[in-house]
């Protein structure tokens, strides 16, 4: 199990030279301008309580817990302090690898299972497509009836129709290319993109067979495990990424695509937390060296064709690709190839979302994406981009519930239509 490194902490604290730098950048320490609520305030009580200094280590878990792990602190940390990763080890260990919350226990099983998952799908479909959901919305019955906290988990639900899950729906395991075959993608299927989102999920793997490579779509992909490591979970965690190593290190394949920031970010991170096992140290490593998120893969493709999506579009980037990756200049370079770019200030501030605050910091969230609509407006777009689920369902509600009233997408269903008007222009 991931314990705190007393000497990495200690060595954080030492390191951090308190510039302030990484102030600027925190979504907590912006709201409420406090030293707990900032990165360099979280890293001294990390280093404190491990060195036995602070004896409350509810109060160090709930620090651990207020942080969004967004990261941001450390892209502008001149030191190479990590205290986005030192909250995600706070929370392993002090919860001892495995969440106190039966019901957060409980919701992280779902992701054992992906037929679980599929399953879920349909049943949102059903909902969608009955009424119910039209029903529950203009009635505000779940909010009536003291469940509020049900009523803005249904509200994150997109405004549009959740189409069926890939794992269960998609024709083919495999697509062939079109033209000279390049060589063969694995293409990594995520739990909440599959859940919501498979429709952008559809247009990635398109969109690559389109650019000459051969798409494998495993159905033995399980989830990658962000969820659990998230939450503190280290064994349902472990297990979940050696089951991803043994199937995904071993797969003669020459990239491993992903439309998930999330599931990137974990794809590439597996070196850290396995890097000194003998059998699956070599597994992260091959999969991390294969690994890309979808924009990162078709920048350095580039895109055939010369005609424009047709509408103005910005993008914001997920912290789990910016900040987790270094995936930040790939996606405005696709984005300003294939349409009317207009860039959004703050692109990479986290939108609040990150992972299940929105839910369990409802109004701290809620500022963040307020913020973060007031900026979408100020570009003038007609379309925000993002390449997450978690920002996409976020990032819906703030069109809705604060406008401006932009239509939000998936990064890659925006290059497939304006790989689709090239063809058809070109054709007439």
């Amino acid at each position: 199990m991931e314990k705190l490194d007393i000497e990495k902490l200690v060595a954080d604290a030492e390191q951090c030279v308190r510039c302030g730098l990484c102030l600027s950048v925190c979504p907590t320490y912006r709201d409420y301008q406090t030293e707990i609520q900032s990165p360099r305030g979280r890293v001294l009580l990390y280093a404190d309580h491990a060195q036995g200094l602070v004896d409350d280590p509810l109060k160090v878990l709930e620090a651990a817990f207020d942080c969004l792990e967004c990261r941001a602190c450390q892209t502008v940390c001149p030191n190479g302090v990590k205290p986005g990763e030192a909250a995600v080890d706070a929370k392993v260990t002090l919860q001892e690898g495995r969440p106190k919350s039966f019901a957060v226990r409980a919701a992280l099983t779902i992701f054992h299972y992906p037929i679980l998952i599929d399953m879920a799908n349909l049943a949102l479909v059903a909902y969608q497509r009955s009424g119910l959901q039209w029903l529950l919305r203009k009635t505000r019955l779940l909010e009536k009836v003291g469940l509020g906290k049900l009523q803005f988990a249904e509200s994150l639900l997109p405004g549009r129709r959740i189409k069926p899950a890939m794992r269960l729906f998609y024709p083919r395991r495999v697509e062939p290319p079109r033209g000279e075959p390049k060589g063969t993608v694995a293409f990594f299927l995520g739990c909440v993109m599959n859940l919501v989102f498979s429709e952008s999920s559809t247009a990635a793997v398109e969109v690559i067979r389109r650019s000459g490579w051969r798409v494998v779509i495993p159905r033995e992909t399980t989830c990658c495990g962000a969820p659990h490591i998230e939450e503190g979970d280290w064994y349902g965690y472990e297990k979940l990424a050696k089951k991803n190593l043994d199937y995904y290190g071993r797969l003669e394949v020459d990239y491993i695509l992903t439309d998930c920031a999330a599931c990137g970010a974990e794809l590439k991170g597996y070196v850290k937390h396995f890097a000194d096992d003998p059998v699956y140290g070599s597994l992260a490593e091959r999969v991390a060296a294969k690994t890309r998120m979808f924009s990162e893969f078709v920048d350095a493709e580039g895109l055939p064709g010369s005609a424009r999506f047709p509408f103005a579009t910005t993008h914001q980037h997920a912290c789990h690709a910016c900040h987790a990756q270094g995936v930040k200049e790939q996606p405005d370079r696709v984005l300003s190839f294939a349409t009317d770019y207009h860039p959004l200030e703050g692109n990479t501030d986290c939108c609040g979302s990150a992972g299940v605050y929105n839910l369990t910091h409802t109004e701290e969230s809620m500022r963040i994406l307020q913020r973060k609509m007031e900026n979408v407006a100020k570009t003038g777009a007609e379309v925000l981009t993002v390449e997450n689920p978690g920002c996409l369902l976020q990032l819906d509600l703030g069109a809705r519930r604060y406008g401006p009233p932009v239509r939000v997408r998936h990064i890659a269903e925006v290059v497939l239509e304006a790989m689709e008007r090239a063809e058809t222009e070109s054709a007439d």
